[in-house]
């Protein structure tokens, strides 16, 4: 009888024969054969798994969970004991049936005929995988039982016990949003001791770790995840696991011994934190990760279909951030600025970023500082304050119009006038009468000096020289995002915003020697079956000559040695050069600067507006120089651990310290009216005198297209050698288009029209056509149509469907 009950084929009409009479239904097959095709793999079937974040040495930062929290875990990984507290409870004769257990089976077709229909399922772990992942599982049809039955039957013919084993403890369902044994080991018994000593080996699990106890809970949870939570209903719970170790026991799996003793432990969970309010190292820098990958059409054509794969898709994600330093960085902020005063009060808010320049790290986001608390509860603790929106630079930004003025010609040991107050008078540069005041004194300074002691009135005049559009190429040019300064003479003095990366992009450019690498968040993303998903491949860009980088080098190096950074100054002896920069009214201080090795960008204000810090250090206000230089300082002597002390690349000896060729000090400015760039005397004479040419074009019927109309400085003027030039040149003007605005609402089509210089005239007439805009409130029809270049009229005329409220 035993013989004949363990084979499938000769007891296969007798079973179906009493469920279907248990069931009362009737049945059909579907073609297997075609479901199991030779070309089906099980392991084919997409099953959520959650990614995984892992800082640059391996270890874990975070999990990303989308709706199921999964990791797929080997079944040579999952140990004996719980592979046998769960056959235990669901499947006692798994390793003996062949996909269904007559003796379940009858049991249940007993059942369900006593209570006129399907009470109880009988079911084996095989027949769970299949019914669950191949069937409707909202079906509790007779029919479905049977064609589960069929399909468990084939699934074994196909597949080893170890494999379906396997599939099934990696799906089957935990509650608390845990599918899969690991998921559910990590979600009531925590992370693995692994993790905590800095393991990246992919054998750091969970559920290697799991105690008789832990693994009898676990299985317990599979028959009803919500009654026998343990968090919601312990006593439930307890009872379930100690039903669980009984059946170990009844099966031999465990001693008596053993489940005497475990029956009587306590379930030691730990703390039930939801999903959304679990906490996390650098958190900041996740959420950039996070966004740099939905952003990135390269995962997915959709944003829906990159989310889909980032919090399912069972991604590891190695990121550029090293926790050990990004722990430091924390600590070197709360040394040099705490949170908190002694009364109680908060301090000023921090932003710091630390990128690297070595070989392993150039371009590699090691340590980001975005907030005091990312999960605190103030409604901008998740803004990340050092990759945002940013905030003034103040004068951190002369760097970028000292590369600009080097870059086009200005020797760095050029003589300035540094009176205590200037006004620029020059309309076409600058706008309106510009008032600029902090000089030195009325004595003559080098571009070198006025950098180190931060003069305004000198980069007043050097932002009316090289122009506004020049400083805005050159900061696009070092990795400011484009757009984001306004080609304004004060830009200078960084009165646009601008973040902490983009600053520390820029000025590890001059380390570089000119040349600049974006940074980089992400080393590689790994897929479940270890192939590679992404690499990244650094784009290093050349945007300034060596000498001139080289030189600003020389310069900032003397901003900490001798000028407004001093209190940056590393006490180790190691090279440094760095800026200081403030805003005019002390609600925004920053320093930025760089080693060898490393460079470090601060920011220090208050998140939620520009408030003036007036007495915030040591009662006196805060400014570049003060707590950012300190923090700056802080944070660095952090970084180098074991890196050795270099200096930066040294320009050649020359009398003035300057690697720029000799250039006359004073020259008379060319007159350029009426020629072309294209001119070949002019350009040797620009050549010859060391001039070059900032151009700007502007649309104009007054002049020759591509003859210059406007120069500054102005033909006869005294100006030193090598100054740039700015010119207008003119271009025909463009003839105006219509545009289309047909399928747009009212409102947007006459703002469009608008901007088109065309005033609008509505008609609120339903299309009468079938096809075409039929939706309420947007245009169907326009008048001129979209594309005429020349308008010819002064009004345009378009028809909007009526909305539902109109008596139309």
């Amino acid at each position: 009888m035993r013989a004949f009950l363990r084979s499938p084929i000769r007891c296969l009409t007798a079973v179906v024969a009493v469920a279907l009479m248990g069931a009362g239904c009737s049945f059909e097959t579907r073609d297997f054969d075609a479901l199991f095709g030779p070309t089906f793999s099980v392991t084919t079937l997409e099953t959520a798994q959650s990614s995984v974040v892992l800082d640059r040495n391996g270890r874990l930062i975070t999990p990303l969970r989308g709706e199921q929290d999964r990791t797929d875990v080997a079944l040579v990984n999952i140990p004996e004991v719980l592979q046998n507290a769960v056959i235990a409870i669901e499947d006692e004769r798994f390793w003996d049936h062949d996909g269904i257990d007559i003796k379940a089976i009858l049991r249940a077709a007993r059942s369900n005929v006593n209570a006129g229909g399907i009470s109880q399922g009988g079911s084996t772990i095989t027949q769970q995988y299949v019914g669950n992942v191949f069937l409707d599982r909202r079906d509790t049809t007779g029919s479905r039982k049977i064609e589960e039955i069929f399909m468990a039957l084939r699934f074994e013919q196909r597949y080893t016990k170890q494999f379906i084993l396997e599939r099934y403890l990696n799906w089957v369902y935990f509650g608390n949003g845990a599918y899969g044994v690991e998921a559910a080991a990590r979600e009531y018994f925590g992370a693995p001791d692994c993790v905590a000593q800095g393991v990246s080996d992919d054998n750091c699990l969970k559920v290697t770790e799991l105690t008789v106890v832990q693994a009898a809970t676990l299985a317990g949870l599979i028959q009803a995840p919500s009654r026998y939570n343990p968090y919601q209903n312990p006593n439930q719970a307890r009872d379930r696991r100690n039903l669980v170790l009984l059946r170990m026991y009844a099966n031999d799996f465990i001693t008596e011994a053993e489940y005497e003793f475990a029956r009587l432990e306590p379930i030691e969970l730990v703390e039930d934190v939801p999903i959304l309010e679990e906490e996390y190292p650098a958190a900041h820098f996740v959420e950039d990760v996070k966004q740099w990958f939905l952003d990135n059409e390269e995962f997915g054509e959709t944003r829906e279909l990159r989310a889909r794969l980032l919090f399912e898709g069972g991604l590891t994600i190695h990121t550029t951030i090293d926790l050990e330093l990004q722990a430091r960085t924390e600590a070197a902020v709360e040394r040099a600025l705490p949170r908190f005063r002694e009364d109680g009060s908060e301090n000023p808010d921090v932003a710091a970023v630390v990128m690297g320049t070595t070989p392993n790290d150039d371009g590699h986001i090691l340590a980001m500082f975005g907030g005091r608390d990312y999960f605190g509860t103030r409604d901008d603790a998740k803004f990340n304050l050092a990759s945002g929106s940013g905030r003034q630079a103040g004068s951190a930004m002369k760097a970028v119009g000292l590369a600009a003025a080097l870059q086009g010609g200005i020797p760095v040991t050029s003589v300035w006038e540094s009176p205590r107050e200037i006004e620029i008078d020059n309309w076409p540069v600058c706008g309106k009468p510009w008032p600029v005041r902090g000089g030195a004194s009325d004595e003559t300074v080098t571009l070198a000096r006025a950098t180190r002691s931060s003069i305004n009135t000198v980069y007043a005049q050097l932002i009316e020289r090289i122009r506004p559009q020049a400083f805005v190429e050159m900061a696009e040019k070092l990795g400011f995002g484009v757009g984001r300064i306004a080609p304004v003479c004060a830009a200078v003095l960084g009165t646009e915003n601008v973040n902490t990366v983009e600053l520390a992009t820029a000025f590890s450019t001059f380390k570089r020697s000119g040349v600049r690498l974006d940074p980089i968040l992400v080393t590689r993303i790994v897929q479940p079956n270890g192939s590679l998903l992404f690499e990244t491949s650094p784009n290093p860009a050349p945007v300034l000559s060596a000498s001139v980088a080289n030189q600003i080098s020389w310069v900032l190096t003397g901003a900490i040695e001798r000028g407004t950074g001093s209190r940056a100054r590393l006490t180790d002896g190691r090279v440094a050069a760095g800026k200081t920069g403030t805003s005019q009214n002390n609600a925004d201080a920053t320093f930025v600067g760089y080693t060898a090795a490393r460079t470090a960008a601060v920011w220090v204000g208050y998140a939620e507006a520009q408030i003036p810090m007036n007495s915030e250090f040591e009662g006196r206000s805060v400014a570049g120089g003060t707590f950012p230089a300190l923090i700056w300082k802080e944070i660095m002597e952090e970084m180098h651990d074991g890196i050795p002390n270099a200096g930066f690349a040294t320009p050649p000896p020359s009398s003035t310290t300057t690697t720029l060729p000799d250039v006359p000090e004073v020259l008379i400015v060319p007159d350029l009216f009426g020629r072309t760039i294209e001119d070949e005397e002019l350009q040797l004479q620009l050549e010859e005198q060391l001039f070059s040419l900032t151009v700007i074009e502007r649309e104009t019927t007054d002049y020759q297209p591509g003859s210059i109309f406007l120069q500054v400085p102005t033909a006869g003027t005294e100006a030193p050698g090598g100054v740039v030039i700015t010119v207008e040149v003119a271009v025909e003007p463009q003839a105006p288009q219509v545009p289309e605005v047909v399928g747009l609402l009212e409102s947007e089509a006459k703002q469009l029209l608008a901007s088109a210089g065309l005033g609008v005239d509505t008609r609120l007439i339903a299309n009468p056509e079938p096809i075409g805009e039929t939706r309420p409130g947007r245009v169907w029809a326009q008048n001129p149509l979209a594309g005429i270049a020349e308008i010819g009229r002064e009004i345009a005329t378009i028809w909007v469907n009526p909305t539902a409220f109109d008596p139309a």
